[in-house]
């Protein structure tokens, strides 16, 4: 089967629509499909074109010109959508017909959205959109032409996939009709590999820094931890410097370690040597970080929000409710407590990760690629 993959961000970006999406593109090629990835070129620096881990990944400019660029004195944008507007809509339009792909998966409604709904008027492709959490939660704040665009896509769609039941849920409410071609297709991971690391008795959390993580709230929950455990904080993003004000403001000097970004492998090592995974979002349409946490048998404390229930039913975790850090305190130092009884708490998980396993997301897209 030949596979296009259209992603708004893919590697060497890091976060959990670009683990998804390589793993998807990795996984299909292993098994010998022909896959082929387009996707932003941001930053401009990236390459136009190269090849990774034998996929080859084009690199374009889904620029727009927007009225509102105008008003915000942003010439140079305006002319630059002007410019490759047409000229990423002819590249898309002449790709799909020269390489006659079985299928055009659609990964996140963003920028590319717009090139894909104007190249089904100018070519037929069965087309799969995949949606990822912030196309379809930020969608409310968005204007009326990308709420349009957004409705328009589903409706042409031949399949439409959410990586929840959550997220699907709110895919259904936006565009109704989604419901008799809607299919939830859970994120998956490769199993960890076993790493050795020493519990170091501390608090782990990753995400890119931004509000809808809620490490504010993790901030104010460590305040109150009388054992003055160290807090690693992975992840960077517009939110840093402010948290990182917040960490002093609070007294913590030297129980918090802001790592910035760091590689995969980096993440598993740091979490591995944790003692508990904490994951105070505000917002989180599926939860990679607690399945790769479960997937290291960690215990996980966790906000009751989006598709973290989903994901953590039935596991070693306890969930509390978004944004209140002294449930969240609460929350840490009972799981604590329990490991001092049970040890084992939170090894269990590993074997319910399997639910989520990369074979199987797999699966199911061919599904959905097949109808």
């Amino acid at each position: 089967m030949k596979v296009l993959l259209i992603v708004s961000s893919y590697a060497p970006n890091t976060g959990g629509l670009q683990t998804v999406t390589r793993q998807l593109a990795d996984e299909l090629s292993e098994r010998g499909h022909d896959v082929k990835v387009v996707t932003n070129r941001y930053p401009r620096t990236l390459a136009a074109n190269e090849v990774l881990d034998g996929i080859h990944v084009t690199r374009w400019h889904f620029l727009t010109p927007r009225l509102q660029q105008l008003l915000n004195l942003r010439l140079d944008l305006f002319l630059a959508g002007l410019l490759y507007f047409p000229l990423t809509l002819a590249r898309l339009v002449l790709m799909v017909r020269r390489e006659r792909f079985d299928v055009v998966n659609l990964h996140f409604v963003g920028a590319p959205a717009l090139f894909v709904l104007l190249g089904l008027w100018f070519t037929r492709f069965r087309l799969v959109v995949s949606t990822h959490g912030d196309d379809v939660e930020g969608l409310a704040a968005r204007g009326w032409f990308d709420r349009w665009v957004f409705r328009s896509l589903l409706r042409r769609a031949d399949s439409v996939t959410a990586c929840s039941d959550f997220l699907m849920d709110q895919v259904l409410r936006i565009q109704p009709s989604t419901k008799q071609k809607g299919q939830v297709i859970h994120n998956g991971i490769q199993p960890s590999p076993a790493i050795a690391a020493e519990n170091n008795g501390g608090i782990f959390a990753a995400g890119r820094l931004v509000p809808k993580k809620g490490f504010d709230v993790l901030l104010r929950a460590h305040a109150t931890d009388r054992t003055k455990s160290r807090l690693t904080l992975i992840g960077d993003g517009p939110e840093r410097e402010r948290l990182e004000r917040l960490a002093r403001a609070l007294g913590l000097n030297g129980e918090v370690r802001f790592a910035g970004g760091q590689d995969h492998a980096r993440v598993l090592e740091e979490m591995a040597a944790a003692e508990v995974v904490a994951i105070p979002s505000l917002q989180e349409p599926f939860g990679l970080v607690a399945l790769e946490a479960m997937s290291l048998g960690k215990p996980i404390v966790a906000s009751r929000v989006g598709g973290l229930p989903e994901v953590l039913a039935g596991a070693d975790a306890l969930l509390v409710e978004p944004g209140d850090a002294d449930q969240l305190s609460l929350a840490i130092e009972t799981v604590r407590e329990r490991l001092l009884s049970d040890p084992a708490f939170g090894t269990r998980n590993r074997e319910l990760a399997r639910r989520f396993s990369a074979q199987r997301m797999v699966d199911d897209y061919l599904q959905a690629y097949q109808g």
